[in-house]
C-alpha cells in the first residue's frame, strides 16, 4: 500500500495526520472533507481538478450546448415565476466556471437583463467580470428568488462510511497505523447514523459496506433558509434508498479519480485525487421537502436535455458547413456524451420549488423548437476539443461507475 510517512504529503493530508494524532481515528466525513476542502492541499481548493489536463470532467467541459440548454431552462423558469426584474442564479460548486460562461454566453433579451449569476466554489479561482464569485462551500444568500443550481456537487459532500461486524452497525473511521498507513477502523456509529438507515428501512448485511451522507440536511436548510421563492435544480448520479443499498453494492459506491483514472483507495494521493460517492436520493429528497421545498420531479440527463431541445440543436449542428467537417464531427461526438444513456445521459436531474409554481419544472417537452441561433460550438476550454478537434475522449462507462 502506498501514503507511508514521512514523504512529500499534501497540505490537506498533514492536516489529517495531525487531527489523528491529536484526537485519534477521524470519521471519513471528516477525512473526506480535509482531503477534499482544505484550505492548504485541498483537492479542490489547490491545482485544477477539471478538464484535459485535471482529473476528471463534467457536462459544461464536454459542450458549450449544456449550459446553452441550462440556460434555456432557466429562462423558463423565470418566465413561469413571473419574469420578474431580477433572478438570481446562483451555481453552487461551480469550479473553473465554464457553465456560467455558457449560461451567460446563450442567455439574450429581457431575460439576460435580469440575470443576476453567483458561482460559489471553496476555490473561487475564476474571474469574469459578469459573475459574481463567493469562495464558501455552503450557500451564504438571503432572500433569493431565483435558480439554485448544483450539477455534481452532492456527490462530493463528504460522507460517512458504515458496515455490519458481528451483526452491530459499526461505523468506519480513519486512522493510522504504526508503519504511517492510513487504515480503517471500527467505532460505534455517529449520532445520526443508525436513524438515517433505520428512517429508510434498510438492513446491511454482515460485511456491508456503505455511505451515509448527513451532510445534505445541513446543506437543504441553507438553501432552505436563503431562499425566498425559486428553484433547486440538482445534477447528478445516484440511486434512490432501496437500491442504493442493496447487497449488490456490498463495497459500497466510493470511487476516486486521479489524473482520469478510475480506482477506488481514497487513502491514496490524498489531497490530490477526486472523492466522490453516489448520491443516495431519498434521503435528498426528504431533506428538501423538511427545508420547504416541494418536490418538482425527477428525470435523466437525457431526457431534460432533449426536453429542451437537444434534438434541434444537434440536428443545427449536422448541418452547419460554416466550420471544417472534422470539426462539426468532433462537436456531434461531444453532444452525443451528454445523452449517451451508458454515461452521462444516465445521470439523474431532480428539481423542487419554493413559493413558485411546481407543475411542468422538468421539461419543455419532447422536440422543443428549433434552437435560436447557430449550435454552439466547443471551444479549447471544452474537453472533448483539447486545443484540437480530433482528440479522442476517454470516459468510464456508466457500468463502471455503478459498481
Amino acid at each position: 500500500m502506498a501514503n507511508l510517512w514521512p514523504r512529500n504529503p499534501t497540505g490537506a493530508e498533514t492536516e489529517i495526520r495531525r487531527r489523528v494524532a491529536a484526537d485519534g481515528p477521524l470519521t471519513f466525513a471528516d477525512f473526506m472533507g480535509l482531503a477534499l476542502y482544505a484550505a492548504d492541499g485541498g483537492f479542490y481548493t489547490s491545482g485544477s481538478p477539471f478538464g484535459a489536463g485535471g482529473d476528471f470532467y463534467t457536462a459544461p467541459l464536454t459542450h458549450p450546448a449544456f449550459g446553452a440548454l441550462v440556460a434555456r431552462h432557466a429562462r423558463e423558469l423565470w418566465r413561469g415565476a413571473g419574469s420578474p426584474e431580477r433572478w438570481w442564479l446562483i451555481e453552487a460548486g461551480a469550479g473553473g466556471g465554464q457553465l456560467s460562461r455558457d449560461v451567460l454566453a446563450a442567455s439574450d433579451g429581457s431575460f439576460a437583463q435580469a440575470l443576476r449569476y453567483v458561482a460559489i466554489d471553496p476555490s473561487a479561482r475564476a474571474a469574469d467580470a459578469a459573475v459574481a464569485w463567493v469562495r464558501s462551500g455552503a450557500l451564504p444568500v438571503r432572500g433569493l428568488h431565483g435558480l439554485v443550481l448544483a450539477n455534481e456537487l452532492l456527490d462530493a459532500l463528504p460522507v460517512h462510511r458504515v458496515t455490519i461486524a458481528d451483526g452491530v452497525l459499526r461505523e468506519i473511521r480513519v486512522g493510522v497505523d504504526g508503519d504511517g498507513r492510513f487504515e480503517d477502523v471500527l467505532t460505534a456509529p455517529t449520532l445520526g447514523l443508525a436513524e438515517r438507515l433505520a428512517g429508510l428501512d434498510v438492513r446491511l448485511g454482515q460485511g456491508h459496506r456503505a455511505e451515509v451522507c448527513l451532510a445534505v440536511d445541513d446543506w437543504f436548510a441553507d438553501a432552505g433558509h436563503g431562499m425566498e421563492a425559486g428553484y433547486v435544480l440538482l445534477i447528478d448520479y445516484g440511486h434512490e434508498a432501496e437500491a442504493y443499498y442493496e447487497a449488490s453494492r456490498g463495497r459500497g459506491t466510493l470511487r476516486t479519480y486521479y489524473q482520469h483514472l478510475l480506482g477506488m483507495d481514497p487513502y491514496t494521493h490524498v489531497g490530490s485525487q477526486d472523492i466522490s460517492v453516489h448520491v443516495e436520493w431519498t434521503s435528498v429528497r426528504r431533506a428538501a421537502i423538511a427545508a420547504g421545498f416541494s418536490f418538482a420531479g425527477t428525470t435523466t440527463q437525457a431526457a431534460f436535455l432533449r426536453g429542451l431541445g437537444f434534438d434541434a440543436l444537434r440536428t443545427a449542428m449536422a448541418a452547419r458547413r460554416d466550420v471544417p467537417a472534422p470539426v462539426r464531427v468532433a462537436n456531434l461526438r461531444a453532444l452525443d456524451m451528454l445523452v449517451d444513456p451508458e454515461g452521462m445521459g444516465k445521470f439523474n436531474v431532480m428539481a423542487f420549488a419554493k413559493g413558485v409554481p411546481d407543475a411542468g419544472v422538468m421539461g419543455l417537452g419532447e422536440g422543443t423548437g428549433a434552437f435560436e441561433g447557430p449550435a454552439p460550438l466547443a471551444t479549447a476550454a471544452h474537453m472533448p476539443f483539447g486545443g484540437a478537434a480530433t482528440v479522442p475522449m476517454v470516459m468510464p462507462t456508466w457500468d463502471e461507475l455503478s459498481r
